[in-house]
């Protein structure tokens, strides 16, 4: 019987993992998974990730794919993983696919969506999926900002330590929306909240998180949209600059 490859997609909280990509020392989301699937499987497994997430970073819809012989239908590896998994990793769609499809090199475009919340106070519910930033911040300048991190750039100043040489990415589209609540389950939280947006063709570390944390400067009035822009254009990190804690970011999609 030749190997099958799958491709699974996945949500996860990510607040008690460091992060998607395994690691010797830390539980991290690959981690899991492959030990999972190993014991299901009772054969050592290797997934590869659509890309990776910081730790404390949630996803929505993160891609994975492994090859495997597979004797059980697709459905019953499906419900096996789900029943071995902790509750804050489901597998919510699993399927065969074809040999030349790659979960990284295949992307056109991922998304990432972020969330503050503007109150002195956050609720208990929303706490772990929110970043509590209880100042008065300018949206009108923030979404004239906007358009500074659209298009073709290196984004060397927005990007943390890595090793990744080529650091020029393409920012698709980049939105900010204000509510007046949040809902969870059934429940409607009144209060002031923030939800920022931002679709690239790839992202480097941190810098989904560097972005919104500009955004956060410029509304408090701390730097101005032209000295971000000369800072980009200098490829030097904004100063001041506090990058967005991991706790309101979700990996929210990703096409191929």
């Amino acid at each position: 019987m030749s190997d099958k490859k799958i491709k699974m997609i996945i949500q996860y909280d990510g607040t008690d993992y460091s992060g998607w990509q395994k690691q010797k020392k830390e539980k991290t989301v690959q981690g899991v998974l492959e030990e999972k699937l190993s014991c299901i499987l009772n054969r050592e497994i290797k997934i590869r990730g659509a890309g990776r997430t910081d730790a404390g970073v949630h996803a929505l819809e993160q891609i994975a794919v492994f090859s495997s012989e597979i004797k059980m239908p697709i459905n019953k590896l499906h419900q096996a993983l789900n029943a071995l998994l902790p509750k804050d990793i489901r597998i919510i769609g699993m399927d065969e696919v074809e040999d030349n499809f790659h979960p990284q090199y295949s992307v056109k475009k991922k998304s990432y969506i972020y969330f503050i919340c503007l109150d002195d106070y956050v609720s208990c519910f929303l706490q772990r999926y929110v970043w509590n930033y209880p100042r008065k911040l300018d949206f009108n300048l923030m979404e004239e900002a906007l358009d500074l991190f659209k298009g073709k750039k290196d984004f060397s100043a927005l990007s943390g330590v890595t090793d990744v040489k080529n650091k020029i990415r393409t920012i698709f589209d980049i939105s900010m929306e204000v509510y007046s609540e949040l809902s969870f389950l059934d429940i409607k939280f009144n209060g002031n909240f923030l939800k920022i947006r931002v679709e690239a063709d790839g992202f480097l570390k941190n810098m989904a998180r560097n972005i919104v944390g500009c955004l956060i400067e410029i509304g408090s009035k701390r730097l101005t949209k032209e000295e971000i822009g000369q800072f980009i254009e200098k490829k030097q990190r904004p100063n001041p600059l506090t990058t967005a804690p991991p706790n309101g970011l979700f990996l929210e999609k990703i096409f191929y």
